[in-house]
């Protein structure tokens, strides 16, 4: 096959998604009444689209191995965060995470003890992949996502950098959506039925 360069460009129709064009959106549960002065949206600059995985599992006969489907399971998923000087996001975090697991008795506080898909310590994440144009192209929420580990910030004398730190979320599943091509521009689901919004 002849190698052409003309023909990877012509199928590179629209140029490639670029991982710089993305937003986050973290949603806060009820009993957290103040959320932080700055949107999430704005301060979110590392994330990453989910993985896709179902494990499998082996059933033999005359010792040979027949590949079954097994169980999807949900990574966890990590965002970096820019720590402005109000510490918005982050006390909100460490507020959240105390109501889970409060750190004098490592009791629930502010939460009900339901546990499940419709717990009130759940959340839901929105990440969404915009084009070089400026619209909308991808999105998954995140559905029963809560924080559970939040990462240090280094402090230094030498150093001009502004803080950063990472959070690790747990979540129940995510669901995937696009954009239908309309004058409207509205976001449509990717699988059918899906509850997602």
């Amino acid at each position: 096959m002849t190698f052409a360069v003309t023909d990877f460009k012509a199928n590179l129709k629209q140029g490639g998604a670029r991982p710089s064009l993305f937003m986050v959106e973290l949603f806060y549960p009820q009993p957290l009444v103040a959320p932080p002065a700055t949107p999430s949206k704005f301060l979110v600059k590392g994330a990453s689209l989910p993985a896709s995985t179902i494990g499998t599992y082996d059933v033999y006969y005359q010792g040979k191995a027949c590949k079954v489907a097994g169980d999807r399971t949900f990574d966890t998923w990590e965002c970096t965060i820019i720590n402005d000087e109000d510490f918005g996001i982050r006390v909100v975090l460490e507020k959240w995470m105390n109501l889970i697991a409060t750190h004098a008795l490592n009791t629930r506080r502010g939460f009900s003890t339901a546990e499940g898909r419709q717990a009130d310590y759940k959340q839901t994440i929105k990440v969404s992949q915009y084009g070089k144009d400026g619209d909308h192209k991808h999105h998954y929420h995140f559905y029963g996502a809560f924080p559970t580990a939040l990462s240090s910030i280094a402090l230094d004398w030498g150093s001009q950098d502004i803080e950063e730190y990472t959070v690790t979320w747990t979540y129940d599943d995510w669901l995937p959506g696009g954009k239908v091509p309309s004058p409207q521009s509205v976001s449509h689901h990717i699988f059918p039925a899906d509850r997602h919004n």
